[in-house]
């Protein structure tokens, strides 16, 4: 279930902190609807400027070698979630698409704001693992089901660890996650003296830690604004007027 009310006082805020699921399929079309009712001064996003120029360098050729991976495989493979998911995972994500386009339309600037260590790591995977024949014929075992469903399932697991979960798990206390996630707080505390700012990032990293650490909490004193993306389905056109 959705709430309107964070949405509407978001707009009270300096730092706008918007938790993604990063395969969502109206994932554009809400961001875009987001930032035109918040118009903030800058975006950031979630991707690093190393994963935005390589993926600028390798988008086509992943999605190349997807279809033609496809192409031997039986026809309702293209409907299956996995694939559904890697298809999502190859293209521009759409938290970078929509700041990008948005500082088209509009002039207004964003910022790619993330650490290039993991995709440097992940990132020459998949041409050589995830995208292979192998690899799509073994994620047609996996469990199945709607892309749509998966997803609203995500934003119901993340409002529940928002509201009501013990933190997030001790994979968060390793050295590199923290580093990467003050680096984010750092970052962001920077952008926000300039101006309004609007964050799209995955909704994990919004979520509070066991210990009291973690990227909300490390800005809690600029008194961020904290909503999931799928909440821009309930802003009434009104709200645009």
């Amino acid at each position: 279930m959705t709430h309107i009310a964070p949405v509407l006082e978001a707009q009270a805020a300096r730092l706008i902190m918007v938790g993604t699921v990063h395969s969502d399929p109206q994932g554009y079309d809400r961001a875009w609807k987001l930032l035109q009712f918040l118009r903030p001064d800058l975006v950031s996003v979630e991707i690093s400027p190393f994963s935005w120029r390589y993926r600028q360098r390798r988008e086509r050729d992943w999605l190349k070698q997807f279809s033609k991976g496809l192409a031997g495989l039986p026809e309702s493979a293209r409907g299956h979630l996995a694939l559904q998911r890697l298809a999502a995972q190859v293209v521009f994500p759409f938290e970078a698409r929509a700041a990008r386009d948005w500082n088209r339309a509009y002039e207004t600037p964003w910022r790619a704001l993330d650490l290039g260590e993991l995709s440097r790591r992940h990132l020459p995977r998949y041409g050589r693992e995830l995208l292979t024949r192998e690899n799509l014929e073994s994620l047609l075992t996996t469990p199945d089901g709607s892309l749509k469903n998966w997803v609203a399932g995500e934003f119901c697991r993340a409002r529940r660890t928002w509201e009501h979960g013990p933190g997030w798990p001790a994979i968060f206390d390793h050295p590199a996650a923290l580093y990467r996630e003050r680096f984010l707080a750092r970052r962001l505390r920077v952008l926000a003296a300039k101006g309004r700012v609007v964050h799209l990032g995955g909704w994990e990293h919004l979520a509070p830690w066991r210990d009291g650490q973690g990227l909300i909490n490390w800005l809690a004193d600029l008194h961020p604004a904290r909503i999931l993306l799928e909440d821009a389905d309930l802003l009434p056109d009104s709200a645009f007027s």
